[in-house]
């Protein structure tokens, strides 16, 4: 089974982060840094989480005026650590391609709408494709509209947040969708990933719970 999972470390203790980051480092695909814990750590604190030898899904969710978006992403471009960054889809297609232009290596994933809150179909349809548009390299989007942005595109990566382990509770999320479930429904789509935090690290240690959560979807 293909390693499918990025670890939301939503912290804003670096120490914490690292303690995660190394329980699962030999099960998951990478590791998403949220603007709490970039704000703590900066670039250095990028490049120790680096170290571990998973991908970094840099979480800003971007969005301002053109140009402050492209000089925004070419400094996070030249940090050379982070192999993801979110911009919000909503801030148009100006921002979008603003934002493209100054990526480089960096793949930009564009935010649909957030999994904390309701959604229409017409609505995520909407956005993903003005992502697809700006030539984004991805999406972030709820579980239960995979099909649907996936039908749109072959080749967009789409990143799911709001996945859970079939006991877990919702806590803030609306749109949510069971591992077992989300792997069901991407199987075999290796551009399909899922974004998965306190389920991981809540309670328990962080290295079993990601293995047990993987084990449920075989």
């Amino acid at each position: 089974m293909k390693k499918n999972i990025f670890v939301a470390l939503d912290f804003s203790n670096f120490d914490k982060a690292l303690d995660v980051a190394s329980s699962v480092k030999n099960d998951a695909a990478g590791l998403k840094i949220t603007n709490e814990l970039f704000a703590i750590c900066g670039k250095e604190g990028l490049k120790k989480l680096s170290d571990f030898g998973l991908e970094i899904f840099l979480d800003l969710k971007i969005l301002d005026i053109p140009n402050t978006v492209k000089k925004t992403v070419a400094s996070i471009t030249s940090l050379k650590t982070v192999k993801y960054l979110t911009v919000h889809t909503s801030g148009d297609y100006d921002m979008l391609k603003a934002a493209q232009e100054s990526s480089g290596q960096l793949e930009l994933l564009g935010v649909t709408v957030l999994t904390s809150q309701s959604s229409s179909k017409d609505q995520v349809k909407l956005l993903a494709n003005l992502a697809i548009k700006s030539e984004l390299s991805g999406v972030i989007a709820s579980a239960q509209e995979y099909g649907l942005v996936r039908s749109l595109s072959k080749d967009l990566k789409i990143f799911c947040p709001g996945i859970r382990g079939i006991e877990d509770k919702k806590h803030d999320q609306k749109r949510v969708m069971s591992y077992s479930e989300f792997c069901k429904i991407s199987k075999n789509d290796n551009k399909a990933f899922a974004v998965i935090g306190r389920p991981i690290y809540e309670s328990g240690d962080a290295g079993q719970n990601i293995k047990k959560i993987i084990e449920s979807a075989k």
